[in-house]
């Protein structure tokens, strides 16, 4: 734990933001905001707090879908912002199969309409759209669990009774304000600045912030590593926080002018920033109008 302490800590100086724009209003109880940290690793980072106190604010993760053969059918966060009008979507869970493609080329897969099954456990509306998987992916070692605007993150991939939606993901980055170690993953995914998506949640459960940073991007954002993640999210005030599928998965839309979507991060995907990459399911957040 000694090293991962003085690792947070050597984050906190390189991660602070040069510059942030002031917070936004989106929706109702919904704020946009940016964080971009200057130097020779820049990083722009896009931040959604969501006030879970406010009226007809809720989550909801993608339905099953089998008509394809598997859990999913892949689709793009703007595809499924269109099917859904949701007013924000973000990437969710790891998934499988999976080929990145070359550079710039279309080789990839899944491409939109593919089947595809999500590594761990996936809940959406009440039914289990993936079991309990331990043996898929190390990294998939929490899930956050909804039940219209609560919000939970706890280890393992199990929700308690009465949950709606869920993702399994991880690794977990914050259980009780305190940074989680990540000493049993590889150092290369671990402390690789890499484009990342992750949930965070406050200790009264009052707030929750949605996180996606840019990454791959030279010039632009190289991306964070784990623990500067987990620094941004002590830096936000989450008590919990898990991080979520990333790389070239990470995406974060919402509803735009006359409800289309519109991209508020700058995706990287087969190496082509702006392209999206399609990916097995969401997590969708409805809400009102800004009041």
């Amino acid at each position: 734990m000694k090293f991962l302490h003085l690792f947070i800590a050597i984050s906190m100086v390189s991660a602070a933001p040069a510059w942030a724009d002031p917070a936004r209003p989106l929706f109702d109880g919904v704020t946009y905001e940016q964080r971009v940290r200057g130097g020779a690793a820049p990083t722009v980072s896009h931040i959604v707090t969501l006030d879970l106190t406010r009226p007809g604010l809720r989550f909801e993760v993608t339905p099953k879908d089998d008509s394809r053969g598997m859990e999913h059918v892949a689709w793009t966060a703007s595809e499924y912002q269109r099917k859904t009008k949701a007013q924000i979507v973000v990437n969710a869970s790891y998934f499988l199969p999976f080929a990145g493609g070359s550079k710039g080329a279309d080789d990839y897969y899944p491409k939109s309409g593919d089947p595809v099954n999500v590594s761990g456990a996936a809940l959406s509306k009440g039914t289990q759209v993936s079991p309990v998987e331990t043996d898929l992916d190390i990294r998939v070692n929490a899930i956050v669990c909804f039940k219209t605007a609560q919000v939970l993150i706890r280890d393992g991939q199990v929700c308690p009774a009465g949950s709606a939606d869920a993702v399994a993901a991880g690794p977990r980055l914050l259980e009780d304000k305190a940074p989680q170690s990540f000493e049993a993953f590889d150092n290369n995914y671990a402390m690789t600045r890499a484009p990342r998506t992750a949930v965070g949640l406050s200790a009264d459960g009052k707030t929750a912030w949605l996180v996606v940073v840019d990454g791959r991007q030279k010039g632009y954002s190289e991306g964070a590593t784990l623990g500067e993640l987990t620094e941004l999210f002590i830096s936000l005030g989450a008590s919990d926080a898990i991080n979520l599928d990333g790389g070239g998965s990470s995406a974060l839309v919402q509803q735009g002018r006359d409800d289309q979507p519109q991209v508020l991060n700058r995706p990287i995907h087969t190496g082509v920033p702006g392209r999206e990459r399609p990916v097995a399911n969401h997590i969708a957040v409805f809400a009102n109008p800004a009041r």
